[in-house]
């Protein structure tokens, strides 16, 4: 048992290495300029490979701090090893005619009329050179990803740039002319509901709020414009009985 669990651990320590510090483009991972990856993708990537659907983070963790820290290191929900000998993306590659990305359904509105610009993290786009490849890395984020088709080179024409990664391709920027898609149906597309409108101020001055909102205010029933003395504290004060009380006084 002890044997086992020394070469599963001895496994994750060499697969750490290899898909992050030496070939991350067999993987479509892309690290940043300092080598790190974020973990999610880095499990999503794994996840999809035989034997690695079991990898959590915690294991990963359990890598850097204790199987091997001078190799991996765990900071900020991202991952990088030490040791990198991984190339640069290739800039005189010629790319295809047609390239193609699995896209989030939600995203693919958002990409039809805008097209591909600079994502939230500042990382390129990873293309791929076949539909099946492209959807594989899509279902990375969306179990049903949409395929879009890159006119790459019409987009180059227009100034795009798609360097390649492996057997993938990157792409900071292509023009929505360039993407070809399934047709998107305008009535699916959710729509932040309108904030509701103050109430208009009435002309003269500004608007009074309503009977009872003011702090100390009441509202007044009918019976208590016609008989006040009613309500609770108030006493009705009778003249005959004034008087009566002022004569039993005199005795």
């Amino acid at each position: 048992m002890a044997r086992r669990q020394s070469q599963k651990e001895d496994n994750l320590v060499r697969i750490l290495r290899y898909a992050l510090g030496v070939a991350p483009a067999e993987f479509a991972l892309l690290p940043d300029e300092e080598g790190w990856v974020p973990v999610k993708e880095f499990l999503a990537a794994l996840h999809q490979e035989e034997g690695w659907k079991h990898l959590r983070q915690g294991m990963l963790k359990d890598a850097a701090t204790r199987l091997a820290p001078e190799l991996v290191e765990l900071e900020d929900k991202r991952i990088r090893v030490s040791e990198r000998t991984y190339e640069q993306p290739d800039y005189s590659a010629s790319p295809p005619a047609h390239l193609f990305l699995g896209a989030r359904r939600k995203a693919w509105p958002v990409l039809k009329r805008r097209g591909l610009e600079e994502t939230h993290d500042g990382r390129p786009w990873v293309l791929a050179a076949s539909e099946e490849a492209a959807l594989k890395l899509g279902q990375r984020r969306d179990s049903e990803p949409v395929l879009v088709t890159v006119q790459a080179h019409q987009a180059q024409d227009q100034g795009a740039m798609f360097p390649a990664w492996g057997e993938y391709f990157l792409c900071d920027w292509a023009p929505a002319s360039c993407l070809m898609g399934p047709p998107i149906d305008e009535t699916l597309i959710p729509k932040k509901p309108a904030k509701p409108k103050p109430a208009p101020t009435p002309p003269g001055g500004p608007s009074m709020p309503a009977p009872g909102e003011m702090p100390g205010s009441f509202l007044l029933g009918q019976e208590d414009v016609e008989k006040p003395y009613k309500r609770k504290g108030i006493k009705k004060d009778i003249a005959w009985k004034r008087e009566r009380r002022k004569g039993r006084r005199g005795k």
